[in-house]
């Protein structure tokens, strides 16, 4: 993938502020209407948040760390989930960690398959 215009240091900077805000704001107190069902905007936020999440570690990070990171990012993923159920207005849902890992899925196949030619070298 094309380092678009961003150097590995500035990468790791935006990742990991990216993780922090997602962090935040999963956890703040927010409610979420309850039309928001599996089709709607909810699974499409979880989806998008953890694609560029991928997108940011994967540029920041080697090719050869893309596994661990997404692992990573699933398990990050898993564990905001589980610090939901402990906040007043949130809740646990595996419908959000699968569209989480969904997410980091698709980012990662696009990044994967964009680089298939490139030496791993690089």
């Amino acid at each position: 993938m094309t380092n678009l215009k961003l150097s590995r240091r500035s990468w790791r900077i935006l990742a990991w502020l990216g993780l922090a805000a997602v962090m935040a704001v999963s956890l703040l107190p927010i409610e979420v209407p309850p039309q928001l069902d599996f089709w709607n905007s909810d699974k499409l936020v979880h989806i998008s948040m953890y694609a560029s999440l991928m997108l940011c570690f994967g540029q920041a990070y080697s090719r050869q760390r893309w596994l661990v990171v997404a692992i990573g990012l699933a398990s990050f993923g898993a564990l905001v989930e589980f610090l939901q159920s402990f906040t007043p207005t949130r809740s646990a849902s595996v419908l959000d960690e699968l569209a989480n890992i969904l997410g980091i899925s698709i980012m990662l196949a696009i990044m994967s398959r964009r680089h298939r030619r490139v030496p791993l070298s690089e």
